[in-house]
């Protein structure tokens, strides 16, 4: 009677292993991965994760990047403006000489209005909004000292850092150097309603005309910067695929191989209930027998 109890409990073991079996089988089929929980394979499970964690972390980095990105698009946006109104300040001063002698102060003021509120406008696109980077990148320190002077940006999985620094394009010294400019400035005895000044003209329209070569230096140093950016950002969607991939295929279940595996476990479970069955049955012959 033991031997006949111990091979029921061997062949109740084999039911429930075939169950279980079954399960994981079925759970494979219907989620179409092999591995669904740490018990399936730890040494795959802990690879799994480790691969999506990264992705997700790359991802989180390229998050960071494309803000910094956006603001330096904004940044660049705002460099192509400030070019255009260089250049209508040129013309600006361009327009002078035609009034050597016979132009009135109307004339002159608005002229200088026009100069100045131009100049007002490059300013007005450097003055940083809140959180905007764009702008703060292109801003004046000594009217922004809030403002950092470069921005670190973590570029890869590994945490290396890429610095933003500033790209000063406002009116001020440390910027493109653009003074205000009033009737005294512009005529020859320093004095409103004097002569003009042909050679005052001329320095301001090449002082504007060296502006115009610092904005550009900058622009393209910034241009440097974004492409950076981008290269980051490329090469991390590169590994991010990798990673998912990886995680991807090694827990991605082979839908015929997990197929015959059922019509296998299926196989052994009738095989084992059929033995359950019979030894079942030859107790209780045996017991009919002892009485």
């Amino acid at each position: 009677m033991e031997g006949i109890r111990t091979a029921m409990d061997r062949a109740l073991i084999a039911v429930e292993q075939a169950k279980a079996s079954m399960d994981t089988a079925t759970k494979r089929i219907s989620t179409g991965k092999k591995i669904n929980a740490p018990a399936d394979d730890p040494a795959r499970w802990a690879a799994v994760q480790k691969g999506r964690s990264i992705d997700g972390h790359l991802q989180a980095v390229n998050s960071g990047l494309e803000s910094v990105a956006i603001g330096i698009r904004g940044a660049d946006q705002a460099m192509a403006a400030i070019e255009e109104h260089i250049d209508q300040m040129i013309e600006a001063v361009k327009l002078f000489p035609p009034y050597p002698e016979g132009d009135n102060s109307e004339e002159r003021i608005r002229m200088l209005r026009s100069f100045n509120g131009i100049r007002q406008l490059i300013d007005q696109l450097t003055i940083p909004a809140k959180d905007d980077l764009g702008q703060a990148i292109l801003s004046d320190p000594a009217s922004n000292p809030e403002v950092p002077d470069s921005w670190p940006v973590i570029v890869n999985e590994q945490g290396d850092v890429k610095t933003i620094g500033r790209r000063e394009v406002h009116t001020g010294p440390t910027g493109l150097d653009i003074p205000e400019i009033s009737e005294a400035d512009i005529t020859e005895n320093g004095e409103i309603g004097g002569p003009l000044s042909q050679q005052k003209l001329d320095d301001i329209a090449a002082n504007l005309e060296n502006a115009k070569a610092i904005l550009r230096q900058r622009r393209d140093a910034l241009g440097s910067d974004a492409a950076a950016i981008g290269r980051a950002k490329s090469s991390n969607e590169t590994a991010a695929a990798f990673y998912t991939s990886y995680a991807e295929n090694l827990e991605a279940a082979d839908v015929n191989e997990t197929a015959a595996q059922v019509t296998s476990i299926q196989l052994k479970q009738s095989l084992a209930l059929e033995s359950l069955g019979s030894i079942t049955s030859l107790r209780s012959e045996l017991v009919a027998l002892l009485k």
